[in-house]
């Protein structure tokens, strides 16, 4: 691992970093996992995963409107899995797209420890931990 500094000057390691390519923001790229992609289901949450050829992993989220009304409830979520995704990330295998869909509003109670808990159980069902 290395150790640099980002623009504010905090120190990061190398491993932790969730850089742009790791990113899933096209909706094609989204339809090539939820066709080709094999899908578990957990307490609200849904973890699709299909191969990518890279040789890293990318990370995407669907969160319904309808689903969860509030944008900062969804964002706080985002935020959550992504924290999760990011300090786990030596956990996981190489060369995946992952979605993470929720399809039940979690509420107040979703804080890290469940984020954390979720996120590693479904990817353990999906086979995609090292």
């Amino acid at each position: 691992m290395t150790v640099s500094e980002d623009r504010t000057g905090r120190r990061l390691i190398s491993d932790e970093k969730f850089s742009k390519n790791e990113h899933m923001l096209k909706s094609g790229e989204f339809r090539a996992v939820y066709k080709n992609g094999r899908s578990v289901r957990s307490e609200g949450f849904v973890l699709s995963v299909a191969g990518n050829g890279l040789e890293h992993n990318r990370l995407g989220f669907s969160i319904s409107s309808s689903c969860i009304k509030r944008a900062h409830i969804r964002n706080r979520i985002r935020r959550l899995f992504r924290e999760v995704y990011r300090k786990n990330k030596p956990l996981f295998k190489k060369a995946y797209d992952i979605v993470i869909i929720v399809r039940k509003n979690p509420g107040d109670n979703l804080f890290y420890e469940n984020a954390h808990r979720i996120l590693l159980s479904l990817a353990s069902k999906a086979e995609i931990l090292a």
